[in-house]
């Protein structure tokens, strides 16, 4: 039996759903497990927003964390420090840090976990709670969970060393694999684009080229472009001119972003109607900086090119362009076999989230919260997901 905690301030809905699921099976599986999470907390940027904020998490752990049936301590929230950080974010920073480790030092000195798990692990509150744990145990050991690839809903990868290009598979090249194998990801790849569209793969004459969230920490700490502007400036200057660019707005976004991009020519488009696997199967190439999407076109068996680090870092099967350098397009028949090595490496990764079981409240640990508020943040956290669903 491993004792276990999960650190997770819990500000996305379904996150926490994802999280509490992962450590209901750690419990299934006989393990000790202890959850530690935040009834606020403080970010610089997240998602679309890329200003300095609060989040409020209390509703979702009063509505999940609650009925996980799983042990966990929530920072209680603190009025004064919220309003410094309104007032001057970086600067509160540190104080919200030495908040932390006040009030996490005892609990995780006196729990002495054998391993802590960290969704993502990479964004600053994340880094502080590794920073405080590792200084009470140098060789405290660690694993992070981050979303799978075919596809990322519902999906998962854990990795001991990180996540994205942080990750141990980043720097493994994935070994050969046998006729067989190739045969078994060819009868995959032809089940995947049954389930998206069935969409016939050929060569329509453009580049496509998908954007992601500046907000992403695979953009701001893995990218040469710290804006989506930059980068696609970088495409039109270091491409073709006679071919067409189709750009696709990362999904977050309900219409076109507003990119203060100069001198945009005829030739480039913005699309966020086209199904995004119709825009694969008919490219004749795809650019991106290290977005799933970029994976993704190798199940169409399109010359990919990446201007950012990623997990493709050590395969052959995405072109690692140097920014000093245009792109000079070829046709991926040479690397096909290295793209299908690749695919197989991250399928044997990826796994299924487990679904997350609300428990009797009568078998549930003792809660902070009273049964009242507990329902009110249920029926809110319900009326939001309502509304975010239309």
């Amino acid at each position: 039996m491993k004792k276990i905690l999960f650190y997770e301030p819990m500000p996305d809905i379904l996150r926490a759903e994802q999280v509490c699921a992962l450590a209901q099976q750690e419990i299934k599986e006989g393990n000790q497990v202890f959850l530690i999470v935040e009834e606020e907390v403080q970010l610089l940027f997240r998602n679309a927003q890329n200003t300095p904020h609060t989040v409020c998490c209390i509703n979702i752990i009063k509505s999940i964390v609650t009925e996980s049936g799983v042990p966990f301590f929530a920072l209680p929230r603190n009025a004064a420090l919220r309003k410094l950080f309104n007032d001057s974010p970086e600067a509160t920073l540190k104080k919200i840090q030495q908040y932390r480790k006040a009030a996490y030092g005892d609990i995780i000195a006196d729990y002495n976990p054998d391993l802590i798990i960290l969704w993502n692990g990479l964004v600053h509150y994340q880094q502080d709670f590794i920073s405080l744990t590792r200084a009470l145990n140098p060789r405290q050991e660690y694993r992070y969970i981050e979303a799978g690839w075919f596809p990322q809903k519902g999906t998962y990868y854990q990795d001991d060393r990180g996540v994205n290009a942080e990750s141990s598979i980043a720097f493994t090249c994935p070994i050969k694999i046998s006729t067989r194998e190739r045969e078994s990801i060819n009868n995959w790849k032809n089940k995947y684009y049954t389930q998206h569209g069935k969409h016939r793969i050929k060569d329509c004459g453009y580049i496509f080229v998908p954007l992601q969230l500046e907000t992403d920490t695979n953009i701001t700490m893995f990218s040469p472009f710290k804006t989506m502007a930059e980068f696609i400036e970088w495409v039109i200057k270091n491409t073709d001119e006679t071919l067409k660019i189709i750009i696709r707005p990362h999904p977050i976004y309900p219409a076109i972003p507003k990119l203060n991009v100069k001198d945009i020519p005829n030739r480039v488009s913005f699309d966020s109607e086209t199904p995004i696997y119709k825009l694969l199967a008919e490219c004749s190439a795809v650019i991106g900086i290290n977005s799933t999407v970029l994976l993704e076109s190798l199940i169409y068996n399109k010359p990919t090119y990446a201007l950012g680090s990623g997990l493709f870092n050590s395969s052959e099967a995405i072109i690692k362009q140097n920014i000093d350098t245009p792109i000079e397009l070829n046709s991926g028949e040479n690397l096909k076999y290295e793209s299908d090595a690749l695919l197989y490496f991250l399928l044997k990764k990826q796994n299924s989230i487990p679904l997350f079981k609300k428990t009797d409240s009568k078998t549930n640990t003792p809660s902070p919260y009273g049964r009242l508020s507990i329902l009110i943040a249920r029926i809110y956290l319900t009326l939001r997901r309502k509304l975010n669903t239309k």
